[in-house]
C-alpha cells in the first residue's frame, strides 16, 4: 500500500471492523455506545453467514426463532438507528503494525487506531450439483444451528473426521436415521468419537462412498452416492457436509498474527491478537464453540477492549 493509497482516506476511524456478521455488529454497537468512531467492511449483507439459514432458532429473545435473513435485516436497523457507516466492500490488504492501521478494500482505503477482524470462516464444499443451490433449504454445515427442523426425519452426514462424528452423535438424539457417508474404509476422527458412532442404532456407515448430486426443488429431497463403483440414491431431507472450514482471511497473508495450523487466529480473553490494537471476534478466532451467540459476545468483547486501549 503505497504513501498515496493511505493518504486517499483521511478519516482515522477509532475502530475498522472487518466482517458484518454478529461478531462485526455486535462490536460495532457497543463501540459507538463507548463513544468509538467504527465503520464496518463486509463484502455482502449484514448478518453474514447467518442469513443463509432458513431459521434461528438457538438465539435467546426469539421464542418462534427467526430466519438468517430476518435476523440481518434486524441488525442492519439497529445498526442504522446508530449511523453505523457500513461499505460493501472485499478487503484486499492489511497493514496491522503501527500505531495506524491501514486497509486497502474494493470500496476505498480506510484506516483506524484498531482493526477488528470478525470475516468468519468459509466450508470446505463437495463441489457438487444442488449444495449451493439448496444451501439453507437441506444443505447445512451445522448441525448444531440446524438439526432441529429434521427431527424425526432422515438425513445423511458427509464426513469422517471429528466434526462428522461429533455432529453425527448430535443429530442421532433427534432424527430418525443417519447415512454416514465417508469416501475412506475407516474414520479420520479419535477413536472415542468412532466407538460412540458405531455404537448408534439409527447410523447406517456408508464407506468409499461419494456424493454426486443433491437433489431437490425448493427443498433436499435426496442423494445420488456412488458407493464403490455402485450408483445408489437415498431419501434424505437435509445433508450436513463436513470437509472441513478453513478462516476466511486471504487478505492477512503476510500478516505478523499468531494463528492455528488451520489458520484461525490466536486470541486472548479479550479478543486481543499478538499485534497491538488488532482484536480479533467469532469464528474466525481459535475457540471451542462457533455460534451466533458466541460471535455476539466475542464482539462486545473486543470493542470493550479496544475502547479501553484507545482511552487508557
Amino acid at each position: 500500500m503505497t504513501t498515496n493509497e493511505k493518504a486517499a482516506n483521511e478519516k482515522i476511524y477509532d475502530m475498522v471492523i472487518l466482517g458484518g456478521g454478529p461478531a462485526g455488529a455486535t462490536a460495532a454497537l457497543y463501540g459507538v455506545r463507548a463513544g468509538l468512531s467504527v465503520v464496518i467492511l463486509e463484502k455482502m449483507s449484514l448478518g453474514g453467514e447467518i442469513i443463509t439459514t432458513d431459521r434461528l432458532d438457538n438465539f435467546p429473545a426469539f421464542p418462534e426463532g427467526i430466519s438468517g435473513a430476518e435476523f440481518g435485516m434486524l441488525l442492519e436497523q439497529q445498526l442504522n438507528n446508530l449511523a453505523v457507516p457500513v461499505f460493501t466492500a472485499d478487503i484486499e490488504k492489511v497493514e496491522l503494525e503501527g500505531e495506524v492501521k491501514y486497509v486497502a478494500t474494493t470500496a476505498g482505503n480506510f484506516s483506524g487506531k484498531t482493526v477488528l477482524i470478525a470475516t468468519g470462516t468459509e466450508p470446505n464444499l463437495l463441489g457438487v450439483e444442488g449444495e449451493q443451490e439448496l444451501l439453507g433449504r437441506g444443505v447445512s454445515y451445522c448441525a448444531t444451528c440446524d438439526a432441529a427442523f429434521f427431527r424425526d426425519k432422515e438425513v445423511a452426514v458427509v464426513g469422517g473426521g471429528n466434526a462428522a462424528l461429533e455432529e453425527t452423535i448430535f443429530l442421532s438424539r433427534l432424527v430418525s436415521k443417519i447415512y454416514l457417508i465417508h469416501r475412506r474404509d475407516q474414520f479420520r476422527g479419535v477413536k472415542g468419537l468412532q466407538d460412540k458412532v458405531l455404537e448408534l442404532p439409527g447410523v447406517e456407515v456408508l464407506w468409499n462412498t461419494t456424493v454426486s448430486k443433491i437433489e431437490g426443488g425448493g427443498k433436499v429431497s435426496g442423494l445420488k452416492v456412488n458407493q464403490e463403483g455402485e450408483e445408489r440414491f437415498l431419501e434424505v431431507s437435509g445433508v450436513f457436509i463436513y470437509a472441513g472450514r478453513r478462516a476466511n482471511a486471504p487478505y492477512l497473508e503476510g500478516a505478523a498474527l499468531e494463528t492455528t495450523k488451520n489458520g484461525y487466529l490466536e486470541t486472548n480473553e479479550k479478543m486481543e491478537t499478538s499485534l497491538p490494537g488488532v482484536y480479533a471476534a467469532g469464528d474466525i478466532r481459535k475457540k471451542y464453540l462457533r455460534q451466533v451467540v458466541t460471535a455476539a459476545s466475542d464482539g462486545a468483547v473486543a470493542a470493550s477492549a479496544a475502547a479501553q486501549f484507545i482511552f487508557s
